[in-house]
């Protein structure tokens, strides 16, 4: 059995796994197409508020609500 390599978040614009954090607090850069991402606390999906951990290894991308992405285009 061959399990597959797994590199990191998918990226929401172009769904490839480059999704890295940058040297800020929040933000995401996909080293594939190169667009910049902001993790907020507010669902642009569905409004819902959530509290947000902004460490890179604990960050939380995915709406507990309606499961949505949490990182919009910047």
């Amino acid at each position: 059995m061959i399990a597959e390599a797994q590199f990191g978040p998918l990226c929401p614009h172009c769904n490839e796994p480059w999704l890295r954090p940058t040297n800020l607090p929040g933000r995401y850069r996909c080293v594939y197409c190169l667009h910049r991402f902001e993790l907020v606390s507010v669902c642009p999906d569905c409004g819902e508020h959530s509290t947000i951990v902004r460490m890179e290894t604990t960050a939380i991308v995915i709406c507990g609500n309606c499961g949505g992405n949490m990182l919009v285009e910047i």
